[in-house]
Parts: C-alpha cells; sequence; structure tokens
C-alpha cells in the first residue's frame, strides 16, 4: 500500500470521526432546545450518515462484506417484526413513525441500528486485550447496557411504546441474546479496519442517549 493511500484512508477515518461527533453533539442539543419535535423527525438521518460512516471502516480486503452486513441488518429487522407481533423475546411494544415508514409494523431503519451498535460494541471489544472467543460476550453486554440506557429517551420521545410503559427484564435478556448472534458473525465474518470509527460510534450513542437520560424527569 502506498503512503499516499495510507494517508487518504488515515483522513477518511478522521474526518469521519469529526463527522460522526459533530452530528451527535448537534443531535442532543436539538433533542434539548424548543425545536425538540423537529430534531425528533431526523433521527433517520442520523442513523444513516453513521452507517455510512462505518461502511468506511470496513476492511479492503473483507470478503463478501455487503453480504455480512446485509444478513446482519435483516436479523436484527426480523426479530423486530416477530417481536412486534408476538411479544418475543423483548416483551410487547409497538413503533411509532419516529423511525421512519414502517413495513410489517417495524421501521427497516431499526435494522441500521442493530447493525450501529454491534458494529461499534464490537469495535471496543477489539481494542482490550481479552480472548478472541470472549469478544462476542464483551460485545452483547456493551449493546444491553447502551439499550438500558436508550430505553427511557425512546419512551419520552416516542420512538416506540411499551404496552406495561416500562420494559421489562425480559427485553433485556432478549437484547442480550440477539446481539450475542449478532456479534458472533462480527467475530466470524470481521469487517473491522481500524476500530477508531465503530467505537467512536457506539461512544456517541451512549453520550447522546445518556445526556438525555439525564435530562428525564
Amino acid at each position: 500500500m502506498s503512503k499516499s493511500t495510507t494517508l487518504e484512508q488515515f483522513k477518511s477515518k478522521k474526518a469521519g470521526i469529526g463527522i460522526l461527533i459533530v452530528l451527535h453533539i448537534v443531535g442532543a442539543l436539538g433533542f434539548l432546545s424548543p425545536l425538540s419535535d423537529w430534531f425528533v423527525y431526523l433521527t433517520p438521518i442520523n442513523l444513516i450518515v453513521t452507517a455510512g460512516m462505518l461502511w468506511i471502516d470496513t476492511k479492503p480486503d473483507g470478503k463478501n462484506a455487503f453480504l455480512v452486513i446485509f444478513t446482519v441488518w435483516l436479523i436484527g429487522y426480523v426479530v423486530e417484526i416477530i417481536g412486534v407481533k408476538s411479544g418475543f423475546p423483548f416483551g410487547d411494544y409497538s413503533y411509532s413513525e419516529v423511525l421512519g415508514w414502517n413495513f410489517f409494523e417495524v421501521p427497516p431503519l431499526i435494522g441500521i441500528n442493530w447493525l450501529i451498535i454491534i458494529w461499534g460494541g464490537h469495535s471496543i471489544a477489539r481494542t482490550f486485550i481479552i480472548p478472541r472467543y470472549f469478544r462476542w460476550f464483551f460485545t452483547a453486554l456493551l449493546a444491553v447496557g447502551l439499550d438500558y440506557v436508550i430505553e427511557p429517551v425512546a419512551m419520552k420521545y416516542e420512538f416506540w411504546y411499551w404496552h406495561s410503559n416500562l420494559p421489562p427484564l425480559q427485553n433485556y435478556l432478549g437484547w442480550f441474546g440477539v446481539a450475542a448472534i449478532l456479534a458472533l458473525i462480527f467475530e466470524k465474518y470481521p469487517l473491522v479496519a481500524k476500530p477508531r470509527l465503530g467505537a467512536t460510534a457506539f461512544i456517541c450513542q451512549l453520550l447522546f442517549f445518556g445526556l438525555l437520560y439525564s435530562q428525564i424527569k
């Protein structure tokens, strides 16, 4: 690989990190502003841009990268459809249209959200010196931790509704199970070139929802 190519990749990743940070700072300030109703409906743009930034972090020699990404998205989306229809594995809940158009009562963008969370969690797991066979478990734990912060914010801003008004324990157990499966796919077919972008995306989401969580009365 030439020095110019390496420099270009470095710049693209550095730019991607900057875009992710600015995107989430602006989003958080918007959610907390009098224009929050308008910013809430920009959430799909946030998800799409974040996913686009993560694509930059895909290994240049990653085989079947698109197929792996599509599979993770599809599993996340189909599990949500099953969840809404049956109450398994997360519990009884329904989506609004904040995350975009619903197909089978679930916004397809929720699959992208699963992809971002697992990609980010796996990126963080890769930065620690832990056995490879343990990374999927650590990634799943990170995903559940993030969801714990997301849930109150999602209910406040009406991303989705829990029929019991609160997410049940079943939700977090279900999250761990699904996240573990998706993390195993990432471990089997690694896509992350350097974990900076994925880790940044995960941390940005954690800080974004953490700030909003702290403002909920």
